[in-house]
């Protein structure tokens, strides 16, 4: 299914389980995920960022020289979105920001002891890094991380990201846009 942002939007905003994450003016929502075409060597991240009637997206080619699996590409997709919270937060002033990742294992892996691919530690210490780093700059902001398996299916938000980071895989970084703005009224 290769839908256009903007028909992805509208359909964001028709559907009603997703208009509350738009018009939230409390909690910004981050959907991230991540794209690996391991044939021709080509991975992306993406991030679509929800707040206050303003959606965005960001992605990026990610600079892997291999495949090292999905739940190392998941992880470099939450990466993107801490890096992309922390330039919203310089602008925005959300209580709460919600984190959404399609990969099952993350609280696992974020608690992990030991790995049996040093690749998982490694994406995990780096994750780990840059939430700290946020929270020392933005201490009163509640980051939290949620994997978000039922909520995925048309979800035109992640699809946003989904779409994304293929396109970031298969042609390069995406340039942030800017957020489109959407008038709404409430029911």
């Amino acid at each position: 299914m290769n839908l256009t942002p903007d028909l992805l939007l509208k359909k964001a905003l028709a559907n009603p389980s997703l208009r509350p994450a738009i018009l939230n003016k409390g909690t910004m929502f981050l959907y991230c995920d991540y794209a690996g075409f391991a044939s021709r060597n080509v991975y992306g991240a993406a991030c679509c960022t929800v707040y206050n009637r303003s959606i965005s997206v960001t992605a990026k080619r990610l600079p892997l020289e291999r495949d090292f699996g999905s739940n190392y590409g998941e992880m470099m997709a939450i990466s993107l979105s801490l890096e992309t919270l922390a330039s919203a937060l310089s602008e925005h002033q959300p209580k709460i920001a919600v984190i959404y990742t399609d990969c099952s294992r993350i609280s696992r892996i974020m608690e992990q002891d030991r790995f049996s691919h040093p690749h998982d530690e490694q994406g995990r210490n780096e994750l780990l890094a840059a939430a700290a780093r946020l929270n020392r700059r933005f201490p009163d902001v509640d980051v939290q991380m949620k994997y978000f398996r039922k909520h995925k299916h048309n979800n035109f938000l992640h699809r946003l990201a989904h779409n994304a980071a293929r396109e970031a895989a298969l042609s390069g970084d995406i340039n942030p846009q800017p957020p489109h703005e959407q008038e709404t009224t409430s029911n």
